[in-house]
C-alpha cells in the first residue's frame, strides 16, 4: 500500500516536468485574457472581401529585380501551406512533408503572386478577417516595394507615393495594423507564446526568415538604381537561400528597424506596421500549436489578438508613450531605435542586426542556394511536395497601369 502511494506521489509530481519535455501544455497554469467589449462588429464578419491595390504606374514594378520578386512569390505560398495544413488536421506533418512541400516551392518559385486564399481556403473559411487582415498588409507591403522599384518615378515621388499609400492602406478599410511601435515583450508574453517556435522549430525558421527578407529589401531598394538594386540582391539573395531561412537558433523575430534602418528612420510607421504584423503572424502561429486550447478559445484568442494590433485599438496615442493597460499601451521605443517597439527584457537587438547575422549556425543539407535557372518553365500542376499545386496568378487587373517586365 505505501509502494503504491509513494508511486501516485511521484506521477503527480512528475507530470509537469514530463509534459514541459514533451513540449506540451497544461491549460490549469494559463490564464487566458477575455475579447474585450469593445470590439467593433466587422471582426465577425464572415464573408470573404477580396481588396484590389491602389492603381499606379508602378505595379508590378519589383518583377525588374526578377529574382526578389520570386522569392517574394514562393513567400506567400509557404505562409498558405503551412496554415492550410495546421487547420485540416495535418499539423502533425508541419516538420517534415509540410517543411518539404514549402522547402521545394522557395526553391522553385512561381512566375507571379499567387492568391493565398485559393492555397488555403479551409483557413480563409475558418478565419475570414484574419485572413482579410493579412492580405490588406501585405498588398501595401507589395505596393511599397513596387514604388521603391520603379525607374518610372523619382526619389521625391516615391516618398511622396508611399506617403499616399499608407494613408490610403490606414482609411479604405477598417482593419489596418497599426503603426505605433508596440511593446513587443508584452506581445510575446500571453499565455500561448512561442509554443509554435518550440514545436515547429524548422518551418518557424522558414518564417522568421521569410520576415528577415521582408524587413532587409527595403533599404536595399530605397534610393537606389535599378541596377544597384540588382546587384545588391545578388548577395542578399544567396544569404538569404543558404542561412537565413534555415536559422533555427533566433531567439526573437527580425525586426523592420534593424534590418532597413534608413527606411526606418524615414517611415516609421510603415516600418512599426510591419513589425506588428509580423507580431501578429507569431502570435496567430502559437495560438493554433497550443494543443491544450479548445477550438472555441482558439477563435477568441486569435480574435483577440488580431485586435490587440488594429489601428482603431490605439486612437488618439503617440509614438513614445506609454498609456498603460498592462504593457498593450506602451508604445514607447528602444533607445537608438526610435519607432521600434521595446523588445522583449532576454532578447538584445543586436542578435537581429542582419551585418551580425554570421552566428554559428549549421546549414541543413536542404539549404541549396536558388538554383540559376529559368523559372518562367517551372510547372506546378501536380499536387506533390516534389511539384506543388499551380498557385500562380497574373500580377493586376486589366484596368491597372503596369510596368512592363523586363
Amino acid at each position: 500500500m505505501k509502494k503504491l502511494i509513494l508511486l501516485a506521489i511521484v506521477a503527480i509530481i512528475s507530470t509537469p516536468v514530463i509534459a514541459q519535455h514533451l513540449h506540451t501544455e497544461s491549460p490549469q497554469t494559463h490564464t487566458l485574457q477575455s475579447i474585450p467589449d469593445n470590439i467593433p462588429a466587422w471582426m465577425y464578419n464572415k464573408q470573404r472581401n477580396h481588396i484590389y491595390p491602389q492603381r499606379g504606374v508602378y505595379n508590378n514594378a519589383i518583377y525588374k529585380v526578377r529574382d526578389l520578386a520570386l522569392d517574394l512569390n514562393a513567400i506567400a505560398v509557404g505562409h498558405a501551406f503551412a496554415y492550410e495544413d495546421i487547420v485540416t488536421g495535418k499539423a502533425k506533418d508541419l516538420e517534415t512533408k509540410t517543411y518539404q512541400k514549402i522547402n521545394w516551392v522557395l526553391k522553385n518559385p512561381p512566375k507571379f503572386m499567387p492568391d493565398e486564399g485559393n492555397i488555403s481556403p479551409t483557413f480563409g473559411r475558418k478565419y475570414g478577417v484574419l485572413e482579410q487582415v493579412f492580405e490588406w498588409a501585405h498588398i501595401f507591403h507589395a505596393q511599397t516595394v513596387d514604388v521603391l522599384a520603379s525607374s518610372k518615378l523619382t526619389n521625391e515621388e516615391k516618398e511622396a507615393e508611399i506617403e499616399k499609400l499608407y494613408q490610403f492602406y490606414l482609411t479604405k478599410v477598417p482593419y489596418a495594423i497599426t503603426g505605433l511601435p508596440m511593446n513587443m515583450g508584452y506581445l510575446d508574453s500571453q499565455p500561448y507564446s512561442k509554443a509554435f517556435r518550440q514545436k515547429y522549430p524548422k518551418v518557424n525558421g522558414l518564417f522568421w526568415g521569410y520576415h528577415w527578407l521582408q524587413g532587409t529589401m527595403y533599404d536595399l531598394l530605397y534610393e537606389k538604381t535599378l541596377e544597384e538594386q540588382k546587384q545588391a540582391y545578388k548577395q542578399v539573395g544567396k544569404q538569404y537561400h543558404t542561412k537565413e531561412l534555415y536559422r533555427t537558433d533566433r531567439s526573437f523575430m527580425p525586426m523592420f528597424a534593424e534590418l532597413s534602418p534608413k527606411f526606418a528612420r524615414r517611415f516609421p510607421e510603415i516600418s512599426n506596421t510591419f513589425d506588428n504584423l509580423h507580431m501578429l503572424h507569431d502570435m496567430v502561429n502559437d495560438i493554433l500549436a497550443s494543443d491544450w486550447l479548445t477550438p472555441q478559445q482558439k477563435d477568441e484568442q486569435i480574435t483577440r489578438a488580431i485586435w490587440l494590433v488594429m489601428t482603431a485599438n490605439h486612437r488618439e496615442m503617440e509614438a513614445g508613450k506609454n498609456y498603460g493597460g498592462e504593457g498593450l499601451h506602451d508604445h514607447r521605443f528602444q533607445s537608438g531605435i526610435p519607432g521600434m517597439g521595446l523588445m522583449p527584457t532576454d532578447i538584445s537587438h543586436e542578435d537581429h542586426n542582419h551585418e551580425n547575422s554570421d552566428n554559428s549556425e549549421k546549414k541543413p543539407d536542404d539549404s541549396q542556394g536558388h538554383e540559376e535557372e529559368d523559372h518562367q518553365h517551372h510547372n506546378h500542376e501536380n499536387h506533390s511536395p516534389e511539384n506543388p499545386p499551380n498557385t500562380e496568378k497574373k500580377p493586376g487587373n486589366s484596368n491597372e497601369q503596369q510596368e512592363p517586365i523586363k
